[in-house]
């Protein structure tokens, strides 16, 4: 197999490759969406390959992405944003991927960032892909702007729902915006389990005080109040919360954004940073159970980017063998990664990948939904590393 993996991370880069040097523009230049995120699979594939031709690819593509970024970026979000793009750069410091410094820009940056994460704080935007956590994140990862994280504390309490008998603490989500819905979101990417990995990433950077683990606590009181039957419906955790009241509850798709497996890592991320077992072994049984679902059709897994394919299946397993040595977590990521290579079946695809979108399938380079996720997970795996990159991703 390797070899069938070697070639397949080779036509990723080849493809990317060629796209920068067309000068082909993505419409978002941010971390998750657009073209900053593909500066992460160039700098891991130029380490790996050790090709002094896509190590100065990667280089200057950075430059030329950053005189874009002040001009042309209109956003502070962590997927499509400055939060995730800056995040994006202190990873790639910290690593010794670059060494371009970019302070002399951060006191502009910064005040736009707070004033952003401001305004979402007044219209109780907690999202952290599109809202205030995003810009969170970016301040605990910089260490900086105490204040500013305490200020997301204090939001946090002072919006929560509490129930003082169930010691329940919840928060209500943007689940419609066509419709202006709100209502109650469990998932990774858009709900309550990237609340609860915010404020375990707050008490692992030491600003843990009574109000960060009393909502820590109650935010998975809740989500466990949302658990549903794994051998009756097929998964531990419904799509949505039931308190939506769904017209029908069913299993959950298995995937990196919405889920068993998104919810299941912030109930292991907490109990490690709280030294809570409990909570551990809860995420590891589901976990270990959802390695069990294995059909494409009935997990609703129809491409293989991180988002919501196989590639984010493979990447969330790995990192749990990374985690725990246990067989059946090596197991599983050898079998999403054999589908993440099958799907690389379209001759007019990106490296034979297509993104299934809507109700469609189109080519998409991205980190997220794309062919440089893609890239980078099998070359983690081809690579047997540590898989370092998946913090930005928010599963460890």
């Amino acid at each position: 197999m390797q070899p069938i993996m070697k070639k397949r991370i080779d036509s990723i880069a080849d493809c990317i490759g060629k796209k920068i040097q067309k000068g082909l523009k993505d419409d978002y230049l941010g971390l998750y969406s657009g073209e900053f995120g593909l500066l992460l699979f160039l700098f891991y594939y130029a380490r790996y390959t050790g090709d002094k031709k896509f190590s100065c690819l990667a280089e200057s593509y950075a430059e030329t992405l950053l005189e874009r970024l002040v001009k042309d970026i209109n956003t502070h979000t962590f997927s499509g944003g400055l939060s995730g793009v800056l995040y994006l750069f202190a990873f790639l410091r910290e690593n010794n991927f670059i060494d371009i410094d970019v302070s002399n820009m951060q006191p502009e940056f910064n005040l736009y960032l707070v004033n952003k994460m401001r305004y979402d704080i007044q219209v109780q935007n907690y999202d952290y892909m599109h809202g205030a956590l995003g810009v969170g994140l970016l301040f605990l990862k910089s260490g900086t702007n105490p204040e500013q994280i305490q200020e997301l504390i204090d939001f946090l309490y002072n919006t929560a729902e509490k129930d003082s008998v169930t010691g329940i603490f919840k928060w209500k989500f943007l689940i419609d915006p066509e419709k202006n819905a709100w209502g109650y979101n469990i998932a990774l990417s858009h709900g309550m389990a990237g609340i609860v990995i915010f404020l375990s990433r707050v008490v692992t950077s030491g600003y843990c005080d009574s109000k960060v683990m009393e909502m820590l606590h109650g935010a998975i009181n809740y989500i466990l109040s949302q658990q549903i039957d794994f051998h009756q419906f097929g998964s531990f955790f419904p799509n949505q919360s039931l308190e939506n009241k769904p017209s029908f509850i069913a299993k959950s798709r298995l995937a990196w954004c919405y889920g068993d497996l998104g919810i299941a890592m912030s109930l292991w991320l907490a109990g490690k940073a709280i030294r809570n077992m409990e909570w551990q072994d809860k995420g590891l049984a589901c976990l270990l159970s959802s390695t069990q679902r294995l059909s494409l059709t009935d997990n609703y897994v129809k491409d293989a980017g991180i988002c919501h394919g196989s590639a984010g299946i493979a990447m969330i397993y790995n990192r749990m063998y990374l985690e725990t040595k246990r067989t059946e977590f090596k197991d599983s990521v050898q079998y999403w990664i054999d589908r993440t290579l099958d799907f690389a079946h379209f001759e007019d695809g990106l490296a034979g990948y297509k993104t299934h979108y809507q109700d469609g399938l189109v080519c998409n380079y991205s980190l997220l939904m794309g062919i440089a996720g893609v890239g980078l997970v099998l070359l983690s795996y081809l690579e047997d590393d540590k898989q370092i990159w998946d913090e930005m991703l928010l599963i460890s």
